[in-house]
């Protein structure tokens, strides 16, 4: 057995009741995915980093319901004690950094090509027959849309697969499609939007870059959007798949943006609309030198973030000119010399 997969899964969460029916809607996804990925015959795994585990509680590895082997897919976590979480701006407000927690999941993750995905979304079946079809190019990055959907009836959780996936398939939902971007920031024009959920591309890329950008604050912001514009200006190719292949995300009131709000002051207000009316580019020129507006995450009080023009504009629009990205983590991301704790799961044959 070779012992590397086609594809990996790399996800994360804490088990503190972040949203209602968090766990169940957690365990179903990994168990559908896992299931979906069996029925397809790709070798594949999924691997959980499981971030700052609250001692009052059990570990969501605990509770998932999976098969003891299966002949395609592993399923494993990672857990990562509190120590780890502690040195953030923010640690005491918010319990996870949904960016290092990725990055411990990407790190360890031993597929030829890797997708972080959030822990309660689900794929449509298209989705997992483009992978299933094992023609994924090492120089591109494979990108597909994000669909919110309200789901009103727990129900649903006991249907079996094919029936969940018909379901969430034919319920009402927002799609997060691509967006053209403003021409005024100079960037690629990739389809960015929602990308943290399904950012298909290969091991070697992921590498390159480092995982996600270092954030020394628990708020991530930005994190996905530019590890997709750095992979891009290091020679990987966007490749966007059909309307029909889709990740689904069960609706809840702490979706990303939900959770983000710009916070002016009447400066810079009253700045933003003088120079809007003159000039887009002196307008951007500002936001960027001067830091505004900057972002806050409900819940996280203690902690402003930076503007999204001198956060992600101002690299990106760098790398699109065609300066290098220089990765801001150190060698050892995601605690690549770190010791951690593992949990095996599921132990595929090519295991």
């Amino acid at each position: 057995m070779s012992a590397t997969p086609y594809v990996s899964f790399v996800t994360y969460g804490r088990n503190d009741g972040y949203t209602p029916s968090y766990m169940r809607r957690v365990a179903r996804a990994t168990a559908c995915l896992a299931g979906q990925l069996e029925k397809a015959g790709v070798d594949s795994e999924i691997v959980f980093a499981e971030w700052n585990p609250p001692a009052d509680r059990p570990l969501i590895l605990e509770q998932l319901d999976l098969p003891a082997s299966l002949q395609h897919v592993s399923v494993r976590g990672v857990i990562v004690p509190g120590q780890y979480h502690v040195p953030f701006a923010g640690a005491a407000e918010r319990s996870i950094h949904p960016a290092e927690a990725a990055n411990v999941a990407i790190r360890r993750a031993r597929g030829r090509f890797i997708t972080p995905k959030a822990s309660d979304t689900f794929f449509s079946p298209a989705t997992i027959a483009m992978i299933a079809r094992q023609d994924l190019d090492a120089d591109t990055i494979y990108r597909i849309d994000r669909h919110d959907v309200a789901v009103d009836d727990e129900g649903i959780w006991e249907l079996d697969d094919e029936a969940l996936l018909a379901r969430l398939a034919a319920l009402p939902s927002v799609a997060h499609a691509w967006i053209d971007q403003a021409a005024h920031w100079r960037l690629r024009n990739l389809h960015t939007n929602a990308c943290g959920d399904f950012t298909l591309m290969s091991s070697a890329y992921w590498h390159r870059v480092r995982g996600h950008a270092r954030d020394t604050t628990v708020l991530s912001l930005d994190i996905d959007s530019l590890v997709m514009h750095a992979a891009a200006a290091l020679g990987a190719r966007e490749c966007r798949w059909p309307d029909e292949c889709r990740v689904y995300k069960p609706s809840h009131p702490n979706v990303s943006g939900a959770r983000v709000k710009q916070v002016w002051v009447p400066w810079q207000r009253a700045l933003d609309d003088f120079l809007s009316k003159r000039s887009l580019p002196a307008a951007l020129w500002a936001r960027t030198a001067l830091d505004y507006p900057r972002r806050r995450i409900r819940g996280v009080n203690s902690v402003l973030g930076p503007s999204i023009e001198l956060n992600f504009v101002k690299p990106a629009s760098r790398w699109a000119r065609g300066a290098p990205p220089r990765p801001t983590q150190p060698k050892n991301w995601g605690l690549g010399d770190v010791v951690l704790e593992e949990r095996q799961l599921c132990r595929a044959a090519w295991d």
